[in-house]
This record gives structure tokens, C-alpha cells and sequence, in this order.
């Protein structure tokens, strides 16, 4: 027997769609294939003894209470554990300002709960992170794009989109940034652009939603303050993880924004999961608690810079004119513009099929449906070898596609989208 599943389907369902990302690492999951589409962190950063002594110090002192439920706004000694992480970047936060999450992805499924309605209007960068645009898509809401340069979203261009949606008497919700080593395209925004979003947010009376899981890891540089320090939590909710700097598979995550705000969180959480996991939260507490991820950043961006720096010598190398990209200080990614006419999403199935090399298209990252002729390059999970092999596979195959009045002679440089 058959049933017609679309018509069970809830609203929000109907509008899902599958990861891109996800979908692709299926595929790249075959041997051979050298891929730059996942955004997995190097498995040799992961601390692998100090996390078997500590889950041995866990087991043996705190079992009653690691293995036992608890409660949703998280282990207490692991929020204050983070209430001390986070100042060292003039975060000021109190435990019941944070809230743990399964991943900031979940945050990020909390704030759509909590927020947004069907018809909401919501503002994203241009590019923005893929699996924030499915979850909001999933909520029914208009996301309003604006493009980013080398420095951030443009504030001109933030300022004129405000400005439109008041004039049809609309009030986005939100406005959302990924401000430190974007995913996808690897930049970092200014501080002078920060304090413009939040004196356009202000203006506007919206909230920003900083979604910052790569800030710890730079390798050049210096740090511009999070939004959330700018602005004192007064209309910023902050989101961050420990995938990419502890271990991914621990799912640890954080929100933090004003108490009232955390407060609805909790009550949506409650009605996702009860908790998140008790013994991953006990390890990541202790963890902060002896430092132990601290004194190890400095080799993970240590690893992390050797992989972007291959990546950018290898595309020095091999690319012909006409292509650029981000020159990221830190983060896990860095974002290619083929020659205007070029399509990435048509060239990735000859890509994977013929040159055995994988990408994530970019068309997937812009809430307008643009950016056809771009693609996300990930360097922190292949080797060194295969960055280099991969990029010359890549090269290849765009060489051979590349438009007629693209000039051989034509001079390269490396920009932001």
C-alpha cells in the first residue's frame, strides 16, 4: 500500500531541503575522490589523551551526576566554565545568560522557534552559512540578502535594505552574521563595520544573531571584539561550539544573550530534547577547567595555517586568470569566483565523475539564488598532499571550461566575493 506522504506534510516540512553539504559528502564518501566540500576539522587536533584521561577523572569522581539526566539550561559548572572563556574576548556573561545546545546548529533551530513566523523577514549575508539559510527557510521567511566585501556585510547596502522593508511597514526580525572567518567565504569583518551594524540595528530596532564557532581559530592577524562585546548583549544573541577547536562528535554548543531572551530559549529546548547529554558537557567542563584547550589553539592554527598556506600556493600555482579568491587569517575555508558566465553547479558532477575532486557550489550559500559562478574550498581536512593534487585536479577542469575572452595574459588577483 502507497500513501500520498505530501499530503501529512506540515508547512515547515514541505519547505525542507536537503544539505547540499550533506548530501555531497555521500557522494565523496567513494575512494578517490579528494574533497574540499566538507567543513570537518583535522582529526590530528583532536585531544585524544586528554580526553581519555578526563572522561576516566569523570567516570571515577562525577558518574552519578555525568550519567544521570539534566537539566536543559546545561551543567552549571560548564556554563560558568565558558562565562570565564568567553571574557579573555570581553564577553560579560552570567551562567543564566548561557545556554548549552547540541551544536550551534541547534541554537540556531531555537532562535527560528523562538522568532520567526511564515512571512518573517530576516536579513543574511551574501554569501551566508547554508545550513542557517535551510533552517530559517524551514520557518517560512523572506531572507533578505546583502553582499559582504573584504570587510564585511556593506553597511550602504544593510542601511538601503532596512530602509525598504520599513517602507512597506515591515520589521525583519533579525539580522544575522557569521562576523569572524565567515563560512563560506573566509573573511572577517572590521570593527568599524560592527559597530555599523549595530548602530543600523539600533536604528531599526531588530536584533543581530552573531554566529561566531571559528574565532579562536586565527593564525595572523588581529581580533576584532565580537558584536556581543560591542554591544553589551543589549540586542545581540551569541552562538559559538566546540567542534571545530575540541571534538565535533562531543556536540557542544552555546547561546548566550539577556536573560529574558535565554529564558524562552530554555522553554523551546525543553521541547526538543529535555537536555543536552550530561557526560559530553562534564568533559567540556573539565576541559576548560584545566586549560587544557587553551594551551592547545596555538597547534591547532599551527596545523590549520600550514593547510591554508598549501592551498593558497597551490592556487597561485594552478589557476588560470580570471579566477580569485579569499586570503583568509584564520577559519577553516576559503571562497573561489570562476570568470563571470561560469557555472560551478554545472561543472561539479564533471568534477567529481572525471577529475575525482569535490566542492561545495556557492549558489547554495546566497538566500537570492546568485552566485552560480563561485565555490567554497575547505583546507583544514585534506592533507597537505591532497590540497596540492586537488587544486591542480581543480584546475584542470576549470582550464578547460573557461570562456573564450577569458585572457591567458590577464593579471590575477586574490579578492573577497
Amino acid at each position: 500500500m502507497t500513501i500520498d506522504l505530501d499530503a501529512f506534510l506540515s508547512t515547515g516540512a514541505r519547505g525542507m531541503r536537503r544539505s547540499l553539504i550533506r548530501e555531497l559528502l555521500k557522494l565523496t564518501s567513494r575512494g578517490g575522490i579528494i574533497s574540499f566540500a566538507g567543513g570537518f576539522p583535522d582529526p590530528t587536533t583532536f585531544p585524544v589523551e586528554e580526553l581519555q584521561e578526563v572522561s576516566r577523572d569523570v567516570l571515577a569522581d562525577q558518574a552519578s551526576r555525568a550519567l544521570q539526566y539534566g537539566i536543559t539550561e546545561g551543567d552549571v559548572r560548564l556554563r560558568d566554565e565558558l562565562a570565564r572563556w568567553m571574557a579573555k574576548d570581553g564577553i560579560t556573561a552570567n551562567r543564566d545568560q548561557i545556554l548549552i545546545t547540541n551544536g550551534s546548529q541547534q541554537g540556531l533551530d531555537i532562535i527560528g522557534k523562538v522568532f520567526l513566523d511564515p512571512g518573517d523577514a530576516i536579513i543574511v549575508e551574501l554569501p551566508s552559512y547554508l545550513a542557517a539559510l535551510q533552517v530559517f527557510r524551514t520557518y517560512g521567511v523572506e531572507m533578505v540578502g546583502v553582499p559582504q566585501d573584504d570587510e564585511g556585510m556593506e553597511t550602504d547596502r544593510l542601511a538601503d535594505a532596512l530602509a525598504g522593508l520599513a517602507r512597506q511597514g515591515r520589521h525583519p526580525k533579525f539580522i544575522y552574521a557569521v562576523p569572524d572567518f565567515q563560512n563560506p567565504s573566509g573573511i572577517t569583518w572590521t570593527e568599524e563595520r560592527r559597530r555599523a551594524l549595530l548602530q543600523l540595528a539600533t536604528q531599526y530596532d531588530t536584533l543581530v544573531v552573531e554566529d561566531n564557532p571559528y574565532r579562536e581559530i586565527r593564525f595572523e592577524g588581529s581580533a576584532p571584539p565580537p558584536i556581543y562585546a560591542l554591544d553589551g548583549g543589549a540586542r545581540t544573541i551569541y552562538l559559538s561550539t566546540f567542534s571545530k577547536t575540541l571534538a565535533p562528535g562531543l556536540r557542544i554548543g552555546w547561546m548566550v544573550a539577556q536573560e529574558e531572551i535565554i529564558a524562552q530559549f530554555v522553554t523551546a529546548k525543553q521541547g526538543m530534547d529535555l537536555c543536552s547529554p550530561s557526560f559530553t558537557q562534564a568533559i567540556a567542563a573539565e576541559m576548560l577547567r584545566r586549560d587544557i584547550l587553551y594551551r592547545r589553539l596555538p597547534n591547532i592554527a599551527a596545523v590549520y595555517r600550514r593547510k591554508r598556506d598549501a592551498m593558497l600556493r597551490a592556487l597561485q600555482r594552478e589557476m588560470p586568470s580570471g579566477v580569485t579568491w579569499t586570503r583568509p587569517e584564520g577559519g577553516l575555508f576559503l571562497w573561489l569566483r570562476l570568470p563571470e558566465g561560469m557555472d560551478a553547479e554545472a561543472l561539479l558532477p564533471q568534477a567529481v565523475e572525471q577529475e575525482r575532486v569535490a566542492y561545495v557550489i556557492g549558489s547554495g550559500f546566497h538566500a537570492d539564488g546568485g552566485g552560480k559562478h563561485t565555490m567554497r574550498l575547505n583546507f583544514s581536512y585534506p592533507s597537505e598532499d591532497e590540497i596540492d593534487e586537488g587544486i591542480r585536479r581543480l584546475a584542470r577542469l576549470i582550464k578547460r571550461h573557461l570562456p573564450l575572452s577569458t585572457s591567458s595574459t590577464a593579471p590575477r588577483t586574490t579578492v573577497s566575493d
